[in-house]
């Protein structure tokens, strides 16, 4: 059976699985009368936040709902064995106003990266811990043209990237996040204070940057709030000094220090010193502690941490 529709081409979702089979919702509808693997992508939807175009391959997000961790199985398998499972051909689809869907040509996946995971929001919760979800990667098969009106995307890359971010560009809500959604009290804190203590460095004449480090076969780039290149410093901040907050920039800090050279040194920014256990922790981990004061900030070295 030839595919009954050009790239561009506009179709009800009803009539397009009257003519090829596959099931009426969903973002992936295997046929089962013809070998096609129909794909939806929603721009803007939250189930199609990693979707988009690099200018090689088309990113596809998986299935799943949206408060579990996404696995390979049922459309996502069908997506994964398409072309074990007779050959089928991935037919790739955009929403658009009303009932129809415009066809943007066939696709297969790529075969030397088929599909990454990465980190996806809980739904309705955005400040609970994110969940692991799939990204596929769509090659188009020849004679495909790259497709139009669609969101474009960073391409993956086999290494990591360090990039440098404007100072005066918020970094929270955090990459990866939904998209549009506003920042909680807790964001707006840490980043008042992040702004303050930026300006307290560049004031004594400090080279102060942001950074972004994506690290190999990585979707999101993730953000490094603060580095002093005149100190050799990497500064992580929280807007509180309750024990989840602090936890969370101490793993920040262990994270992104190992993709920087000279190796920095850890400063975790808090909004006030925190108490003798949570010091404690960070002092015995070589994290510096620094928080506002009258007239400025105050610093804490991790000796000074150390309970006896």
């Amino acid at each position: 059976m030839t595919f009954p529709l050009s790239p561009g081409a506009t179709i009800s979702r009803s009539d397009l699985h009257q003519l090829i089979g596959g099931r009426p919702h969903g973002r992936i509808s295997p046929s089962k009368t013809t070998p096609n693997i129909c794909l939806f992508t929603s721009p803007g939807a939250h189930d199609s936040q990693h979707d988009g175009w690099t200018g090689d391959h088309y990113h596809f997000q998986g299935e799943g709902q949206g408060d579990r961790e996404q696995v390979i199985k049922n459309g996502n398998r069908a997506l994964a064995d398409h072309a074990q499972n007779e050959g089928r051909t991935l037919r790739l689809f955009s929403t658009v106003p009303g009932p129809s869907v415009r066809y943007l040509g066939a696709y297969r996946l790529d075969s030397d990266v088929p599909y990454v995971r990465t980190s996806l929001p809980v739904i309705g919760v955005p400040d609970q811990p994110h969940r692991t979800g799939y990204v596929f990667r769509l090659a188009p098969e020849d004679g495909t043209p790259p497709p139009s009106g669609v969101f474009t995307v960073d391409p993956l890359s086999h290494h990591t990237i360090v990039q440098e971010r404007d100072l005066d560009v918020p970094f929270r809500p955090r990459p990866g996040d939904e998209r549009g959604r506003e920042r909680t009290f807790m964001e707006d804190v840490a980043e008042q204070l992040l702004r303050s203590y930026s300006s307290h460095l560049r004031s004594m004449g400090h080279d102060v940057r942001r950074h972004t480090v994506t690290p190999a076969l990585e979707l999101i780039p993730l953000p490094v709030d603060l580095v002093d290149h005149s100190t050799n410093e990497i500064v992580a901040c929280a807007g509180s000094v309750a024990r989840t907050y602090v936890r969370a920039a101490f793993g920040e800090l262990l994270d992104m220090r190992r993709f920087f050279s000279p190796t920095p040194r850890r400063v975790m920014l808090l909004p006030s010193r925190p108490r003798p256990d949570l010091a404690d922790l960070c002092g015995r981990n070589g994290i510096t502690v620094v928080w506002p004061s009258p007239g400025g900030f105050e610093r804490a070295e991790p000796d000074a941490l150390v309970r006896d």
